[in-house]
C-alpha cells in the first residue's frame, strides 16, 4: 500500500488531501460548537448542516456530468482555490445576527465541493492503475484517519485559544496547499482526449441531459450499484439523524466541550488507521458484501452501547473499535464503483450517489431538527444506531456476487445505448 507513494502524481494528490482534510476537520469540530454557542439552539445548529446538504441534492448529480467532461485536475484545483477564498468570509462573523453569513458560506462551500468529490474518485484509478485501486483507496482512508487523529485536538485547541478566526485561517491555508500540489500533477492523456471530443456549445444542454440519464441507467441496471445506493442512502439517513444531536449529546449529556468531540473523532481516527492497513488484505479473501455490511452492523451496535453509557472512558474505546471496522465500508464502496463503472461515467455515478445520500441525510436532519428538542438527543442517536445496523443487513443481501477482484467493465457494458460523442457514528 505505502509503495503507491513512490508514484509521484498519486503522492502529490495524497499529501495535498491529507493537509486539506486536517484543515476541514479543524473547522468541522469548531464551527458547529460556535453556532450552538451563539444560539443555544439545536435547530440553528442543525440548519447549518441542512444548508450544506441542499446543494448536493439540487446539483450533485449534474455536477458529476460536468466532472466527466472537464479536465479533472483543474476541476480539483478550482474547487480548492474557491473554497479557500469563500472560507475567509467567516472572519466577519461576530454575533448571532451574522448567522446568515455562516449559512451562506456553508452553502457556497458545499457547491464547490460537489465538483471535488466525484473528480477525486474518478481521477484516482488513472493515477495508480486499475489493479491498485483498492490499495489507493485504503491509503486515502489512511489520510482520513490521520486527519481524524490530528485535526480534532488541533481544532478544539485553536477554537479555545484564538476562536473562529484562527480555525478559518488554518482551513483556508490547507486548501491553497492542496491546490499547489495538484498543479504539479501531470494530466491524464486519456481524459484530456475525451475532453477535447466534447460536443459543440449548441448541443451542450441536450448532451448534458442525455449523459445525466446514462448515469442513472447504470445505477438502475447494475444490481451491485443499486445495492450500494440503497445501503449508502440508509446510512446517510442515520447520519442525518445524528449530525446536530451529537453536539447536544456531548455538551449536555456527557458534559463535554468541543475538545471532547475532538477526542471522540480522534479515537475513531486511530481505529480507522488500523483498519485501513487491514482492508486491502481482507478485500482479496472476503466478499465485498460482508466488507460493507458487517462493519455497518458492528457500528450500529456500538452506537447503541455508548449512547446509553455516556462515560468518556467507555465511549473512546468503543468509537475506536467502530473506526477499525467502518473503514472497510468506505473503502469497499468506493472500490466497487471504480471497478464496475468505466472511467468516462464515474463522475456522474459518484455525483448521483452524492445526491442520493444528501437527500437521505437531509431527511434525517429535518427529523432531528423538528423532533430533537421534543424527544432528546439520546433517542435520536439510538435511532441512528439501529438504522446503521439495518443498512449493514441490506448490504449483505443486495451487494452480492461482486467478487473480491472484479475487473473493470468496458464503456459499452455500462452504456445501455451508445450516444453520439459528446465523525461519523
Amino acid at each position: 500500500m505505502l509503495a503507491l507513494l513512490r508514484r509521484r502524481n498519486f503522492a502529490l494528490l495524497w499529501v495535498g488531501q491529507l493537509v486539506s482534510q486536517i484543515g476541514d476537520m479543524v473547522l468541522m469540530i469548531a464551527l458547529p460548537f460556535y453556532v450552538y454557542q451563539l444560539t443555544g439552539s439545536l435547530f440553528h445548529t442543525g440548519l447549518m448542516y441542512i444548508v450544506e446538504t441542499l446543494p448536493r441534492i439540487l446539483f450533485g448529480s449534474l455536477a458529476g456530468v460536468f466532472v466527466d467532461r472537464w479536465d479533472r485536475r483543474w476541476t480539483l484545483i478550482a474547487s480548492d482555490v474557491g473554497r479557500a477564498a469563500v472560507l475567509l468570509l467567516l472572519m466577519l462573523v461576530r454575533a448571532p445576527n451574522h448567522l446568515w453569513l455562516i449559512y451562506a458560506v456553508a452553502g457556497m462551500q458545499a457547491v464547490l465541493a460537489l465538483f471535488f468529490a466525484p473528480a477525486l474518485s474518478a481521477i484516482t484509478p488513472t493515477l495508480v492503475g486499475e489493479q491498485q485501486v483498492v490499495a489507493a483507496n485504503a491509503l486515502q482512508s489512511v489520510s482520513e484517519s490521520l486527519m481524524r487523529f490530528i485535526g480534532p485536538p488541533l481544532g478544539g485547541a485553536l477554537f479555545a485559544l484564538v476562536g473562529l478566526t484562527g480555525v478559518v485561517l488554518v482551513d483556508s491555508t490547507s486548501f491553497i496547499f492542496s491546490a499547489a500540489l495538484l498543479l504539479l500533477i501531470g494530466a491524464s492523456k486519456q481524459h484530456v482526449d475525451a475532453v477535447r471530443r466534447a460536443p459543440a456549445v449548441g448541443t451542450l444542454w441536450v448532451q448534458l441531459w442525455r449523459e445525466w440519464l446514462d448515469g442513472l441507467r447504470l445505477v438502475r441496471e447494475r444490481p451491485i450499484i443499486t445495492g450500494l445506493f440503497v445501503t449508502c442512502g440508509l446510512f446517510a439517513f442515520s447520519q442525518g439523524l445524528v449530525a446536530a444531536p451529537l453536539i447536544v449529546f456531548v455538551r449536555e449529556v456527557m458534559g463535554g466541550t468541543a475538545l471532547t468531540l475532538g477526542w471522540m473523532a480522534m479515537a475513531q481516527g486511530v481505529g480507522s488507521l488500523l483498519g485501513a492497513g487491514l482492508v486491502e488484505r481482507a478485500s482479496t479473501v472476503v466478499d465485498p458484501a460482508y466488507l460493507i455490511g458487517v462493519p455497518l452492523v458492528i457500528a450500529g451496535c456500538i452506537v447503541l452501547v455508548f449512547v446509553n453509557v455516556p462515560v468518556l472512558v467507555v465511549v473512546l474505546p468503543l468509537i475506536a473499535t467502530m473506526g477499525l471496522f467502518i473503514v472497510g465500508f468506505f473503502v469497499t464502496t468506493q472500490t466497487l464503483i471504480q471497478r464496475h463503472i468505466a472511467d468516462q461515467y464515474r463522475g456522474r455515478v459518484v455525483g448521483a450517489l452524492g445526491t442520493t445520500t444528501a437527500l437521505m441525510a437531509l431527511l434525517g436532519m429535518l427529523i432531528a431538527s423538528t423532533l430533537g428538542d421534543r424527544v432528546g438527543a439520546v433517542a435520536l442517536l439510538d435511532s441512528s444506531g439501529g438504522l446503521t445496523a439495518l443498512a449493514g443487513v441490506v448490504a449483505v443481501v443486495m451487494v452480492r456476487d461482486a467478487g473480491p477482484t472484479a475487473p473493470p467493465a468496458t464503456a459499452r457494458e455500462h452504456c445501455p445505448q451508445e450516444r453520439p460523442a459528446g465523525l461519523r457514528v
